[in-house]
């Protein structure tokens, strides 16, 4: 989530079991309003977090909603810190800031800011600077290109 879709890891580890969508034409997350198609293989991976949230005797737990959390911890009803999972990813050479900004980025020239506030719930503010922050990027990887 962190990498593909630029979320920080607080809100990766606020996801419950309820913001995964499953249905005849894939595997969907509701990040914000509109729900996002994951690609194979995360969309299989996704699943396989929900099977194992529904599976553990801590299903049943004290969060908003109360539905399992899509990244639990032992402890009942405790969802994975962000700290945590920040220390994970950058244990295994994936550095959570610098992916994600990287990952802003890459969104901003596929879709509008518009778009990708609505899928990711960021603020309008925030994907405009994004947007604009790509276009300068853009720009200078194609200088670079033609020197």
């Amino acid at each position: 989530m962190v990498l593909l879709y630029g979320q920080t890891p607080a809100r990766t580890c606020r996801l419950t079991t309820d913001h995964v969508l499953h249905d005849e034409d894939g595997v969907a997350l509701r990040i914000n309003k509109t729900p996002l198609r994951l690609p194979p293989p995360l969309d299989a991976l996704v699943l396989q977090l929900v099977d194992i949230a529904h599976s553990h005797e801590y299903a049943v737990n004290s969060n908003e909603t109360n539905a399992p959390w899509l990244f639990p911890t032992q402890r009942p009803g405790r969802a994975l810190t962000s700290s945590r999972l920040a220390t994970r990813l950058r244990n295994i050479g994936l550095p959570s800031e610098a992916g994600r900004c990287a990952a802003l980025l890459d969104l901003c020239t596929q879709m509008p800011p518009a778009v990708l506030q609505r899928l990711l719930g960021i603020s309008p503010t925030a994907a405009e600077r994004w947007s604009a922050g790509a276009v300068r990027m853009a720009y200078a990887a194609e200088v670079a290109r033609r020197s």
